[in-house]
């Protein structure tokens, strides 16, 4: 969506204004409340001492997701492990950041499995490459721990439903760390969604689009500008590598784009906004509820595209162009979602449109919201309440804590990844039941669902046929997985 400066600030305003009535609809009177997240998030602070945690893994991801956003007062990682001696020593770096002299204390681990024993670690959080997920996971539950896990869950579907069997079976947390579950803007977007405000929803254009040829630039088709394909840092050139499971010192260095230990874009892009799309069309769902129709977690029912290596001429294994198309029962209204993502032009960005009968709402590189009217032009403001102030309030799980709150809360501040982190060491330390009913907002029955989508459109795309999703792919009890069934495969 191009916008000039003017559009941006009516659209931006148009959101905020929705938000605030929105809020103020819920509950009669403005009581200050301690934290909008606790409120919104369901936890509040921590009683007692921080969860005492473990980090695997400490790439950009690790660093930057984990230790940069981590709250002390929540989580103090005292111990971390990685085999590569860069990510070691930026991980240092990080750690003198967030806990100052005391940082020379977090113990290293070359082998995870030897942090594991330690019985003063309750969390682990894993940031490893995908294909190392599930089995870190595992023997960390196995050790007693409970886990937050990056997103995408796993490489495989079955290896996902082996993580969840591993959760129930040891009876400790897994979180899978699809952040926008825990994004306050997405809440806010829910929220929007639930009340009606953009009407019904049929269609969402969701996209990520990177420019790694350097714009443009001479020979770039080697790789040389592509963040996902970086050089091997010297200080890492003599790790062991067949040691850890790689089959090359770059394989391990661009995990990335190599089928046998990454997913490519879909595994690292696309699966968020097939996320998201979830948490947008579950809301209309759940707005539908209120006039007595059932809300259940949506779900498409096939996809199929186009997956190829459009522009680099290395050794790239995995697509740098998506483009896939994805079909939603009636539980959706029969909705479309068309996804790109392409490595070769960043106009665009990165986000979701959600188109309604009412409305359109953008979502903008999780940091900048939208609100259009249909039948107004871009510079209209509109009073959302005049819309809105004779509907029903549905009864959801969504904002509605948020009544309470003194004005607006900022919604542009945080990704995520603090609160990820802040409701599993809530949970721990609270002594909720892991086999309870209080969850993490992402916890592994979500995540399996994320990652059979995202493996499925990268089965699609291999395969170039449109694929049916089969219910039993998503049931961690059953041991039917779309990598091996016949109608996919083609092979009896």
């Amino acid at each position: 969506m191009v916008l000039n400066e003017k559009q941006r600030q009516t659209g931006a305003d148009n959101f905020r204004d929705a938000v605030r009535i929105s809020r103020r609809q819920m509950l009669s009177g403005a009581v200050a409340i301690p934290s909008a997240a606790a409120m919104y998030f369901g936890y509040e602070e921590l009683k007692g001492e921080p969860v005492r945690a473990g980090l695997i893994g400490t790439g950009n991801q690790g660093c930057y997701a984990h230790i940069a956003q981590s709250n002390p007062a929540y989580v103090d990682i005292v111990a971390f492990s990685d085999i590569r001696p860069s990510n070691q020593a930026r991980a240092r770096q990080y750690f003198r950041d967030k806990y100052g002299p005391r940082a020379d204390k977090v113990e290293l681990y070359e082998d995870y499995k030897r942090m594991l024993e330690r019985d003063d670690i309750e969390m682990i959080i894993i940031a490893l490459p995908l294909f190392l997920h599930a089995p870190a996971t595992i023997a960390a539950l196995e050790a007693g721990k409970h886990v937050l896990c990056e997103k995408l869950m796993a490489g495989t579907v079955m290896e996902c439903k082996q993580m969840v069997r591993a959760a129930a079976r040891h009876k400790r947390f897994l979180s899978i760390g699809h952040q926008r579950h825990y994004s306050y803007m997405y809440a806010n977007a829910r929220s929007l969604i639930e009340q009606g405000v953009l009407g019904d929803i049929r269609h969402i254009r969701a996209f990520w689009h990177r420019n790694q040829t350097g714009n443009g630039a001479a020979g770039a088709e080697d790789g040389r500008f592509d963040s996902w394909y970086p050089p091997v840092p010297k200080e890492d050139a003599g790790v062991d590598f067949r040691k850890f499971g790689y089959d090359s010192i770059e394989q391990m260095i661009r995990w990335r784009v190599d089928p046998k230990t990454g997913g490519g874009l879909m595994v690292e892009l696309g699966s968020h906004q097939l996320d998201a799309c979830s948490i947008f069309l579950q809301a209309m769902g759940a707005a539908h509820a209120a006039e007595g129709a059932p809300a259940h977690h949506i779900l498409p029912v096939a996809v199929h595209g186009t997956g190829l290596i459009s522009y680099f001429k290395n050794d790239r294994k995995l697509p740098d162009h998506a483009f896939l198309t994805y079909e939603y029962g009636e539980d959706a209204h029969n909705a479309v979602v068309m996804y790109s993502s392409i490595s070769t032009n960043a106009f665009d960005g990165y986000g979701e449109q959600v188109m309604g009968t009412r409305a359109t709402l953008s979502l903008l590189q999780e940091a900048e919201a939208y609100i259009f009217q249909e039948g107004a032009g871009k510079d209209t403001r509109i009073n959302w309440a005049e819309a809105r102030v004779s509907r029903a309030m549905a009864d959801s799980g969504s904002t509605r804590a948020w009544g309470a709150a003194v004005g607006v809360a900022d919604t542009l501040t945080s990704r995520g990844y603090r609160e990820e982190q802040e409701h599993l060491a809530w949970l721990i330390r609270s002594g909720k039941p892991a086999d309870g009913p209080d969850q993490p907002r992402c916890n592994g029955l979500i995540g399996l669902n994320d990652a059979v989508v995202t493996l499925v459109s990268n089965l699609a795309m291999d395969v170039k046929k449109r694929l049916v999703f089969k219910p039993e792919w998503f049931d961690p009890a059953s041991d039917a997985v779309p990598e091996t069934d016949p109608d996919v495969t083609g092979k009896a």
